[in-house]
C-alpha cells in the first residue's frame, strides 16, 4: 500500500485589526463572499489601497461601536466558514 502526501490548500483568511497610523479598524484579505459579510453584518466600507481593496469601518465611530461591529463581523465570518485572524486593539 503506497501512502501519498496530503494536499494542502492555502486558506484565504481575513485579518481584522486596528491600523496604528490612522486608528481605523480595517479588514484585509478574504474572498468576495467575505467582503459581502463584512459590509452587511459589520458595516465595513470598501476602500482602495496600495495593495488592493480592503474594508474599513467608517470614520468617527466610538471605540465601543468599533469593537461591536468588528466582533459581529468576525462571528459572521466564522459562522460562514471563513478563516479569520482577529487582532485585538
Amino acid at each position: 500500500m503506497k501512502q501519498t502526501e496530503p494536499d494542502f490548500w492555502v486558506l484565504e483568511y481575513v485579518t481584522i485589526t486596528k491600523d496604528p497610523r490612522t486608528g481605523l479598524v480595517v479588514a484585509i484579505g478574504g474572498t468576495e463572499k467575505a467582503a459581502d459579510i463584512l459590509q452587511q453584518t459589520g458595516g465595513f466600507l470598501c476602500a482602495a489601497g496600495p495593495r488592493g481593496d480592503y474594508h474599513r469601518l467608517p470614520h468617527g465611530l466610538p471605540v465601543a461601536q468599533q469593537r461591536l461591529k468588528a466582533t459581529t463581523a468576525a462571528h459572521a465570518l466564522l459562522a460562514a466558514g471563513h478563516s479569520l485572524l482577529l487582532d485585538p486593539p
